[in-house]
């Protein structure tokens, strides 16, 4: 909101078009977050895992696919835009799927899939049973 709050100051359009571009804006935006705030941090539809990252991404795992998963704690990644080279926690999924090569799939948010072992448990229960491995 900021972004097109500052374009519109920049093109000096008048009151009376920037209200209206700026109340699309922000219902735009308000859209846009109450959908992606009310969708699950993972869900299962037609024999697919869907799993969210962040905002705008979803992993698809297929599970006629998959020949073999496990979920891997205790991994590090380097925390963005850190200079002193800060690491956080991070979970992986490794997966293998028919035809392919072992994928691995960070699963950078603790706090939607981590906690408790939430994806793991959510996963091994509906969708297939993965083996936890602690490093």
């Amino acid at each position: 909101m900021i972004v097109v709050v500052i374009i519109l100051a920049e093109l000096n359009l008048g009151i009376g078009l920037s209200l209206p571009i700026l109340l699309v804006s922000y219902l735009i935006s308000f859209i846009f977050w109450f959908k992606n705030g009310t969708k699950p941090a993972a869900w299962i539809k037609n024999d697919k895992l869907h799993i969210r990252d962040g905002a705008f991404g979803t992993d698809i795992v297929h599970k006629k696919l998959v020949e073999s998963m496990r979920y891997e704690t205790g991994h590090k990644r380097a925390v963005a835009g850190s200079r002193s080279g800060e690491e956080t926690d991070m979970h992986v999924m490794v997966i293998k799927m028919k035809g392919f090569d072992e994928w691995t799939l960070p699963i950078k948010d603790l706090v939607e899939h981590g906690a408790n072992l939430r994806l793991y448990k959510f996963i091994k229960e509906n969708f297939y049973d993965l083996k936890l491995v602690k490093k």
